[in-house]
């Protein structure tokens, strides 16, 4: 098919495909009151979010990256996901059962309640430029790689990058969590969709697929590596818990389910169905990387090997459903982030007198406005491979937090508020300094993503050291 023709047809499914969206998210958002905005009027269908997960947490850099990642790091990220399934089980039955006792919207009102108002902003603060950064990262990488398809160097990026932030604040402006939960459910099913077309396309092409599955390592066992088992098991389960548990974005998404009994069942079923779609995802990556050698396909980068091998090889159906489930991973992660980005600036983060003079709906495009700025940072500094990117900043600025509420879920401890901010900062330097110098100070050890474990543990460590002890128990535990 001419290539002209090709683009026009992607072109049309990609505008069906926004217009059912926007379609469904003005039937949902009908009437939506503030409370529907924010926790869905605590009436949203459990597995109905669990199928809206898979899209939210699987992203645009998960479909292009991990896939991608086959070929140098072998199946060494289903550590990360083994240790990722047992953080959603913690999350089930350690945090869940607390944020619905006191039932919370925002899930830092926790930490004010359980150590006072610096504690509340200084939690806010880290999800905030953690999201913020990680949910642009993901939009960046994928509305580039559609970009390129599309439009090549007609006009900049720049364009494209606030094209898609636009369409996402016209389909979550209204409804908030109410409509999300069917939209995302609508868009994993494209993810998946897309995910399986690709899949079937590399496995009918290839000679002998089930030889290419079996032959890549999946566990590591050097302690010194990135790859280490124990390093990416523990970091996996670590960030699980902070990305999800101790994150206003997926846990608000939770805090929608009518009791906690259906959030648990929630959260447990996304671990199952997480850990199928991420083996998925690297069987892909095995079979496009090898059907990129025999077809003497050069790709310019990790992250373009599945874009490369579906646009270059296979029907213009494939490559529209690719493009179609990529849309959706990348939709789907950036539009939740900003109703729960809203909800935390105007819960924690607003004095208390503003809260109700500034429309929650406005922060909600403040937020898609700052995701824009970092996007351009992005684009501006040319990264490579973002998903190593992505896992690193979450070791940074998730560590503070889950120190944080460390301290509050498992122990009875007091601390002198006004030290939080010094311990996170110098919990931070220290970590920074650690993995810039592991390998000179540690005999060549090499830090990966118990990065998070060790900025934690400093945290904790730091804030522990400058507060006094106490006999004094807590409000709440």
């Amino acid at each position: 098919m001419d290539t002209h023709l090709f683009v026009s047809y992607g072109l049309a499914a990609m505008a069906l495909y926004f217009l059912a969206l926007l379609g469904i998210a003005h039937y949902r958002s009908k009437s939506a009151t503030l409370n529907d905005y924010l926790v869905g009027g605590h009436a949203s269908t459990w597995w109905l979010i669990t199928v809206g997960m898979i899209s939210d947490s699987i992203s645009g850099v998960t479909y292009v990256s991990v896939p991608g990642s086959v070929s140098t790091e072998q199946y060494s990220y289903l550590q990360f996901v083994f240790g990722n399934f047992f953080g959603y089980w913690i999350i089930a039955f350690v945090l869940l059962p607390l944020y619905y006792r006191l039932n919370l919207v925002s899930i830092y009102t926790y930490l004010y309640q359980r150590f006072g108002i610096v504690s509340q902003k200084t939690g806010a603060c880290f999800f905030i430029v953690s999201r913020l950064f990680a949910s642009s990262a993901r939009l960046y990488i994928a509305v580039l790689v559609l970009h390129q398809f599309f439009f090549l160097d007609q006009f900049s990026p720049i364009y494209s990058f606030a094209g898609a932030l636009a369409l996402i604040v016209l389909y979550t402006y209204k409804g908030g969590i109410k409509s999300l939960v069917w939209t995302e459910a609508f868009q994993s099913i494209f993810l998946l969709l897309g995910l399986g077309a690709i899949f079937f396309a590399l496995w009918k092409a290839l000679p002998e697929p089930l030889q290419t599955l079996s032959h890549p390592k999946i566990t590591f066992w050097d302690p010194l590596a990135k790859n280490f088992f124990l390093k990416q098991f523990i970091g996996g389960m670590l960030i699980t818990i902070a990305a999800n548990g101790l994150d206003q974005n997926i846990m608000q998404m939770n805090l929608s389910c009518k009791n906690v009994k259906d959030a648990q069942k929630n959260m447990i079923a996304v671990s199952f169905v997480i850990l199928l779609v991420s083996a998925f995802f690297i069987g892909l990556g095995a079979l496009a990387t090898e059907f990129a050698h025999l077809s003497n396909l050069t790709i310019p980068s990790p992250d373009h090997l599945l874009s490369t091998v579906t646009f270059q090889k296979f029907s213009p159906l494939v490559g529209i459903l690719f493009l179609l489930g990529l849309t959706a991973a990348t939709f789907s992660s950036a539009s939740t982030v900003l109703p729960s980005l809203a909800t935390s600036i105007e819960i924690d983060i607003l004095p208390r007198n503003w809260q109700k003079r500034i429309p929650i709906r406005a922060l909600h495009v403040t937020a898609a406005v700052l995701m824009f700025l970092v996007i351009c940072g992005f684009y501006s500094m040319n990264t490579k491979s973002l998903i190593e990117v992505i896992f690193r900043l979450a070791g940074y600025t998730y560590g503070p937090l889950l120190g944080l509420f460390g301290i509050g879920v498992l122990t009875r401890q007091t601390i002198k508020e006004k030290w939080v901010p010094f311990a996170a900062a110098l919990s931070i330097l220290c970590t920074a300094l650690m993995d810039q110098w592991s390998t000179r100070l540690f005999h060549g050890y090499q830090v990966g993503v118990e990065l998070i474990l060790i900025n934690a543990l400093l945290f904790a460590f730091f804030l522990l050291a400058l507060t006094q002890p106490t006999k004094n128990f807590c409000r709440t535990s």
